[in-house]
């Protein structure tokens, strides 16, 4: 006999599926009302600054933008209800509702904006947040939930019958762009949710469901599999093992290379994990289900490795799904190295082999290692189906292997396309924490002068900006336009440095000035150092040119260069026009560049 629990039944209903209303908060609300269990809770510090904003004297106007699904409703349905408003007020509201706040002025939500296009209420709900905004005359204060584009569109439709319209949003599209820097000339606080940690939230997201008090019904359930249930197996590998880090490190890269997972993204993705099934009529287990596959011994059909790039899916299903699409940009297990597929196909080393394939007895070593045994006696039918069966387990090694420099070229991050993602993380904490990062900031200013240079060279302490002679790849050497040394000393006045100062405190590549030798340096111009430069730099170090994306890094290094260039000549710091200063930058034989002055010292 099989029990069911009411919260794996509410689980599912954030699942991929084409019914799923998930992304809705509402929905999600009464879908918990209706399975009589808790909803889902993290908490979130932003919802704090809210109620105290709202509490005070002089509360401000606030704005809650990103993407669909990043709890935008959820955060103002938070906040409407701390304040003392009920669920039952906040349901009746269609799209819009209302409280006294103690300051005297009436707080006005808009739950959703697009709710509104084409709705008559859409100009009168502009008219009044414009006063609100720029306090000429309102006793409202606006809480607004809208996506970055319906934002802007919303205020821009009104420019001809409101002409503040325009400049609020010209303001707007400035915040948008630096990340809601207040513009003092508007009372309106911006907060970005897609902008915000997603990995963070991950954590929190994963502790709310593990520890959720749902899971208290499986203690008491009849069934006599409970030690081979599936979906509490799959759990335990999300909440207990190296399988979440390495999640969360795939969502925090993915976040630095501009593809953010919202909330309810990554809900879908947890669920999935869990409750995910191949072969299947349903892509997502219940109760009953998950005892049936543990009576028929059919459990392996619950892999939470491929559950989290959504392999569990119908064909090309898991396309509908970002999480599933921003995981396949990863090419988990599509890549490998020798040192991995000696480990797979040879066995060896032996102790290796127990200890990352042979332990995992459902996933692992029970079903792999039968196929492996084929294909070594040269078995004609073996080859397709051992195939198959390396990816797989390439796939749950990227899941399984520890990320430690000890374990050398076992390194999970090898199977994936961001060979160095790994390395990027512990980057960006080093330089967040104020730590030594001196041999990856080596190995990535090598990069940088051998993409500039197009010279197989290792200088590591400083870069050589330099252009092609002519516009051509001359075989006399490079045009140099500047060398800059490494570093922030204080005997240099314009040096070339990392640091995480970009955007959402991501890390970049900046060159500092200083007035005068010993004073403060300032910077004067920066290039973000995203996931996929980080990449391209340290293979180019490695001396490998990745052809997949190195067109798009080498001109975006190109770009950094002439603008690093238009600044120093705008500052007077480099004359660009003076041939008689113009050099050439070659490689010296001790694998180091060296400058050659060509410069014209007189007329013809």
């Amino acid at each position: 006999m099989t029990a069911s629990n009411a919260f794996v039944d509410f689980l599912r209903t954030y699942g991929p599926s084409a019914s799923s209303k998930a992304l809705y908060d509402e929905h999600v609300y009464q879908s918990s009302t209706e399975h009589g269990v808790d909803p889902i809770h993290v908490d979130r510090p932003l919802v704090g600054e809210l109620i105290t904003n709202f509490q005070g004297l002089d509360p401000r106007n606030i704005i809650l933008t990103g993407t669909a699904g990043d709890g935008k409703t959820w955060h103002s349905r938070q906040v409407f209800t701390a304040l003392g408003g009920t669920i039952a007020e906040w349901n009746a509201g269609e799209g819009i509702v209302e409280f006294p706040l103690p300051s005297g002025h009436r707080l006005v939500i808009i739950k959703d904006l697009s709710q509104f296009h084409e709705d008559p209420r859409q100009e009168g709900i502009l008219s009044e947040m414009l006063q609100a905004i720029l306090k000429s005359s309102s006793d409202s204060v606006f809480l607004l939930c809208a996506n970055d584009g319906q934002l802007l569109r919303f205020f821009r439709t009104y420019v001809s019958k409101h002409p503040d319209a325009s400049t609020v949003e010209e303001k707007l599209r400035t915040m948008l762009k630096e990340d809601g820097k207040p513009d003092p000339s508007l009372h309106l606080t911006m907060h970005n949710l897609s902008r915000r940690p997603q990995d963070e939230l991950f954590d929190q997201l994963v502790d709310a469901v593990a520890n959720h008090p749902g899971w208290k019904d499986c203690v008491t359930c009849p069934s006599s599999y409970a030690e081979r249930d599936p979906i509490r197996r799959n759990l335990h590998i999300l909440a207990k093992t190296s399988m979440r880090d390495r999640l969360r490190d795939l969502i925090r890269i993915a976040a630095a290379n501009d593809t953010h997972l919202p909330m309810r993204h990554l809900l879908l993705l947890i669920v999935n994990i869990i409750l995910g099934v191949s072969g299947k009529k349903t892509a997502l287990m219940d109760c009953k289900l998950s005892g049936h596959l543990a009576d028929q011994d059919e459990t392996h059909l619950s892999n939470p490795y491929d559950n989290a790039l959504g392999l569990n899916l119908k064909l090309d299903g898991n396309r509908d799904y970002l999480a599933f699409t921003v995981f396949q940009n990863f090419g988990i297990g599509q890549e490998t190295n020798n040192a991995i597929d000696s480990l797979l196909i040879d066995g060896a080393p032996s102790d290796l082999y127990q200890r990352f394939v042979g332990s995992d007895e459902l996933h692992g070593s029970k079903r792999f290692e039968a196929i492996r045994q084929e294909y070594r006696k040269g078995e004609a039918d073996s080859f397709q189906r051992f195939q198959e069966a390396l990816e797989a387990q390439r796939r749950r090694l990227f899941f399984v292997l520890p990320n430690d420099p000890k374990f050398g070229e076992m390194d999970p991050w090898r199977l994936s396309v961001f060979m160095h993602g790994g390395a990027y993380v512990e980057f960006c904490d080093a330089l967040k924490n104020g730590q030594r990062t001196d041999k990856t900031i080596g190995r990535l200013v090598i990069g940088l002068n051998r993409s500039y240079s197009g010279a197989m060279c290792d200088d590591h302490d400083r870069v050589w900006f330099t252009a092609p002679a002519a516009n051509t790849q001359s075989r006399i050497g490079r045009v140099l336009d500047i060398d800059l040394p490494l570093g922030d000393a204080p005997r240099d006045t314009i040096t070339v440095n990392f640091d995480a100062k970009g955007s959402f405190n991501r890390p970049q590549i900046v060159v500092l000035m200083r007035e005068k030798i010993g004073g403060p340096s300032h910077p004067i111009e920066s290039n973000p150092l995203q996931p996929l430069l980080f990449e391209y730099l340290l293979r180019v170090q490695g001396g490998s040119l990745p052809g997949s994306f190195s067109r798009q890094c080498f001109e975006e290094l190109r770009q950094f260069r002439l603008r690093v260039v238009a600044k120093l000549s705008h500052l007077k710091l480099i004359e660009l026009d003076d041939l008689t200063q113009m050099s050439i930058v070659k490689l010296g034989t001790e694998g180091r560049l060296q400058r050659d002055s060509i410069g014209v010292t007189g007329a013809i």
